[in-house]
């Protein structure tokens, strides 16, 4: 249905006179009523009764008077909404994120970006690297955040922090001493190391082939909380970034190998589609992610 005939079907509609209707349009009376035949022959109805001076609606240009005022009303509710949406009052962000950005970086961002966007309804999927990888290539996320810089043509990758991954221990465990490093360092230990996909453990298989280190044996848990626990329980020692262990290292459950050569650095980067616009909510959520400090207290030497 065109849109044009329908404001000149509503002019005549609230004046109940062609000529009356002209003026409002700034049209000639003419052209109202070719603008009615034409919307009538559209609709296969009689919109108008026309009787000597007067002008009165049919059955059917009553029904199409009323859904006309709801079209109007709607069309007026989407350009508001639009017009809010454009000016962050209302919208939608949809986040990806891999354990070490999603679970002790993004929540306090979160929290700024929601004071002073309330309207816009934020949601945040966690997963490894590449789950999140494939939620943006996908579309079911606007932006990921990963500690692994994924090698696919479709994403736009940009580095936002700065992180350290490193070995953890139990209280008193040799390698929590200052020792010089050897290749078979971790020759009697049992490591524990994350799932595949898991950018911490690309990070880590990377570093510790570089060192030609390899552990006597390796047990594979899903997420950093896992490995966490893991390593107080005494499973072994694990590799987690040095954002994860702040509680228990400061309730003594574990410690920090000081071994340079066992502390990996790496950047946190975020992810967008490269075939997408960002959004006003995007960009303004990345310039939220800007002001977080990118390397806080715990990131320097242990």
């Amino acid at each position: 249905m065109d849109f044009p005939r329908l404001a000149v079907f509503q002019a005549v509609a609230r004046r109940l006179s062609f000529s009356q209707a002209a003026d409002d349009l700034s049209l000639s009376q003419p052209a109202v009523s070719k603008h009615i035949r034409q919307l009538e022959a559209e609709l296969g109805v009689q919109l108008f009764r026309r009787a000597s001076n007067r002008v009165e609606l049919t059955d059917a240009g009553r029904i199409l008077a009323d859904y006309a005022g709801r079209v109007a009303t709607l069309s007026e509710e989407v350009r508001r909404v639009l017009g809010e949406l454009a000016g962050l009052r209302r919208g939608y962000l949809r986040l990806a994120a891999s354990s070490t950005p999603g679970l002790y970086l993004l929540p306090e961002v979160v929290a700024r970006f929601g004071r002073r966007y309330p309207g816009i309804e934020v949601s945040l999927w966690l997963g490894n690297s590449a789950g999140v990888a494939q939620q943006v290539l996908q579309g079911a996320a606007d932006l990921g955040f990963v500690g692994l810089r994924p090698e696919l043509p479709g994403l736009q990758v940009r580095p936002f922090a700065e992180d350290q991954i490193v070995l953890a221990t139990p209280p008193g465990h040799r390698l929590a001493r200052g020792i010089a490093f050897s290749p078979d360092l971790l020759a009697g230990e049992t490591l524990i190391l994350r799932e595949a996909g898991s950018g911490t453990r690309q990070a880590v298989e990377a570093g510790l082939a570089a060192l030609q280190a390899r552990p006597a044996r390796v047990i594979e848990l899903a997420g950093c909380e896992a490995v966490r626990r893991g390593v107080v329980a005494g499973l072994g020692v694990g590799f987690a970034s040095r954002r994860s262990l702040t509680l228990e290292l400061a309730q003594g459950l574990l410690c920090i190998s000081p071994i340079p050569e066992l502390i990996f650095a790496r950047q946190l980067v975020t992810l967008a589609r490269k075939d997408r616009r960002h959004t006003a909510a995007t960009l303004a959520f990345l310039a939220a992610l800007g002001k977080t400090e990118p390397n806080p207290k715990g990131l320097g030497d242990p």
